[in-house]
């Protein structure tokens, strides 16, 4: 069966527009930090708690009515147990203070620098935490 010049013009425009909306994806993903001041923060217990709760609420809030439930939290890749640890007070939701209490500890810091510094510089940057290994963020297996 031959097609009809309507249907590969059709076709070939899907194309082009499904390729197009990719590239942005992509160029979406890579875009530099908007401030000098964003880059080269600190990794340290201070910083990395706070930074932590801001990607988890950017990443896993979509409703954006900064708390993150447990289907929220399923629905960006979470792990069951990461979550269970992370809500304290046991009521289905994660806040930005619990978040924090759970970022702000020893061991998170150690699995940051571990997972999330690439360069090794023991500086937090948006980027670090926005690379493909910080999706691992949602999934600590302490």
């Amino acid at each position: 069966m031959v097609d009809s010049p309507a249907t590969s013009t059709g076709r070939a425009l899907f194309l082009r527009l499904f390729l197009i909306s990719v590239a942005c994806l992509f160029a979406a993903c890579q875009t530099p930090p908007y401030t000098e001041k964003d880059w080269g923060v600190p990794l340290t217990l201070r910083t990395v708690g706070p930074a932590y709760a801001d990607y988890v609420l950017e990443v896993a809030d979509t409703n954006r009515d900064r708390k993150v439930t447990y289907v929220e939290w399923m629905n960006a890749s979470g792990s069951k147990r990461t979550f269970e640890l992370i809500d304290q007070n046991r009521d289905g939701v994660v806040t930005r203070t619990e978040l924090i209490r759970f970022g702000s500890s020893g061991r998170f810091l150690d699995m940051t620098r571990r997972y999330t510094d690439f360069n090794k510089d023991n500086k937090l940057t948006r980027r670090d935490f926005r690379s493909p290994a910080g999706v691992r963020l949602l999934r600590i297996e302490f």
